[in-house]
């Protein structure tokens, strides 16, 4: 864990290149197989997180494309409750696996099982990290759905390989930290996160199940909304802040 730490600094390019190498070591120390990191807009436990400007590692783009949909299914609210309760309470970097996060029995009860299902992930671990009032950066580790769950000993080693890179979490997020992402539909932020993914509209319309036609027109209105004329200048407003990556 150390030895993986340390070589993130050593890492040449930008932060996002340090992010990958991170978490391809930190999936080997636990056995995940698949990984995303994010930007929470807000975390009100009673209100669904909203996600923007997505890293993902060991996915298809047809798994991420409903992984991405898993996670803003309604019934993610009251399956997270409990860890953003958690947060809120605690105000600081917290770490757990799926069944510290909810109720076993619940869980496999709601809707949001089932799309989780269909995209081929089972045991969780969910990392989170505030950054301000409401913004948090947080990381998802995966194991596929018919997987070995995640020991308390797998979601402590997450923790602290991920709560000793503070400086990683900091960087590589619009410069509003996304705050004008939650007046969009869940359909407009599942395009807008594909786009940011560097997906063209032929993947996203197989990706999302719906036809290029309607894909296009979701996209003219998340350009519009950003006042952005083409995919290039969207990446660079939820990758690099605007254009301004690290020097």
């Amino acid at each position: 864990m150390v030895r993986l730490v340390g070589e993130v600094v050593a890492v040449p390019g930008g932060h996002n290149a340090k992010k990958h190498f991170l978490m391809r070591g930190l999936c080997k120390l636990i056995n995940a197989d698949a990984w995303v990191w994010t930007l929470s807009c807000q975390r009100d436990p009673d209100k669904p997180q909203i996600y923007v400007s997505f890293l993902n590692g060991g996915m298809t783009e047809e798994r991420l494309a409903k992984v991405l949909q898993a996670i803003e299914h309604p019934d993610m609210v009251g399956v997270a409750a409990k860890f953003f309760n958690e947060i809120k309470g605690k105000q600081t970097h917290l770490t757990r696996h799926r069944f510290q996060i909810t109720d076993k029995e619940y869980y496999e009860k709601t809707g949001a099982h089932l799309a989780w299902k269909e995209a081929d992930i089972g045991p969780t671990i969910m990392s989170l990290r505030p950054l301000d009032g409401q913004s948090s950066s947080v990381i998802a580790l995966y194991r596929s759905y018919d997987g070995e769950e995640f020991s308390d000993r797998d979601s402590r080693i997450a923790h602290i390989v991920l709560s000793e890179v503070a400086w990683l979490h900091e960087q590589g997020w619009p410069e509003d930290r996304g705050i004008t992402a939650p007046k969009l539909s869940s359909r407009q932020r599942l395009v807008l996160n594909l786009l940011c993914l560097g997906q063209n509209r032929k993947q996203i319309a197989s990706g999302v199940g719906i036809s290029i036609h309607t894909t296009q027109d979701y996209i003219k209105q998340v350009y519009r909304y950003f006042n952005v004329n083409s995919q290039t200048q969207l990446m660079n407003r939820f990758i690099k802040g605007d254009g301004g990556d690290e020097k």
